[in-house]
């Protein structure tokens, strides 16, 4: 059951065809029952604002402390509901140590098709936005 303090942890919307989730708040005590709640959250979030259609998402990660980042992040990556229903997963961290961290983290669990960390919020939406042009020009 999702737990409503938890959720109030989260920020989604859609703009220019781009799912964001900001987390605005460190979340605290993460362990594997919040996890399996924050999949609930992510899952039901991009069901509703995707309306079937697949749309890349930006994850905010920039609030998390370098712990909870990497707990989330390994959990998000990793996840194949969340992955079915997104065009693609970028995510946006607080330092180019953690962004490093994790683009290698990234790469050696998913070589074919890594998960895109960027640093500049700038960076990370235009590519978003990039992405999904490319794809709905192919489609």
């Amino acid at each position: 059951m999702e737990d409503d303090k938890l959720i109030e942890n989260f920020k989604f919307w859609v703009d220019q065809d781009v799912i964001y989730c900001q987390i605005l708040n460190d979340l605290t005590d993460l362990d594997d029952n919040k996890i399996k709640d924050i999949e609930h959250i992510f899952l039901n979030k991009i069901f509703m604002l995707s309306k079937d259609v697949h749309m890349p998402i930006l994850i905010d990660l920039k609030e998390l402390n370098f712990s909870n980042a990497i707990k989330v992040f390994t959990f998000l990556s990793k996840n194949t509901l969340i992955k079915s229903l997104v065009l693609s997963k970028t995510f946006l961290v607080n330092s180019y140590k953690l962004k490093m961290l994790l683009n290698i983290q990234s790469f050696i669990c998913n070589p074919s098709l890594p998960d895109v960390i960027f640093k500049c919020n700038k960076s990370a939406i235009q590519y978003c936005i990039e992405d999904n042009r490319t794809y709905n020009s192919l489609n």
